[in-house]
């Protein structure tokens, strides 16, 4: 049986967590998707890409199971400056087997147990 592998954080005294080479943040607030986005890009970040599955490991363990956003969606949506549309080709995909279910109204990903699900842009979740 191969040793578990130990996750070494480094977290700063306002929150932050510095995990290979990266800065991660849990917010407790309870935020749409879009104000969620909005909180990270005011601090100089963005929402989480999750990369492969030692990122969503920690992003689970780091959030307590909780579900959390990140940022992957398939909306347009206007910025000051200009108009984006976000949609991520994943590499490394998480997704629930039931995700994502073609809701129409569901078009922001979050983590979730045992995967990824689809949720409303709108809906508004909290670490507890």
């Amino acid at each position: 049986m191969l040793p578990k592998a130990t996750i070494e954080l480094v977290v700063f005294t306002d929150g932050w967590i510095n995990y290979q080479s990266s800065l991660y943040f849990i917010s407790s607030e309870r935020k749409s998707w879009a104000e969620s986005r909005r909180y990270c890009t005011e601090r100089g970040a963005d929402l989480i890409i999750i990369n492969n599955r030692e990122e969503q490991d920690f992003v689970k363990k780091i959030s307590a199971n909780a579900n959390v956003w990140i940022g992957l969606t398939d909306i347009s949506y206007h910025t000051e400056n200009s108009s984006e549309h976000i949609m991520l080709i994943c590499i490394f995909s998480f997704w629930d087997p039931r995700e994502p279910n073609g809701g129409r109204r569901e078009n922001c990903a979050l983590t979730y147990s045992p995967g990824w699900a689809d949720y409303p842009f709108f809906f508004a979740y909290r670490v507890e």
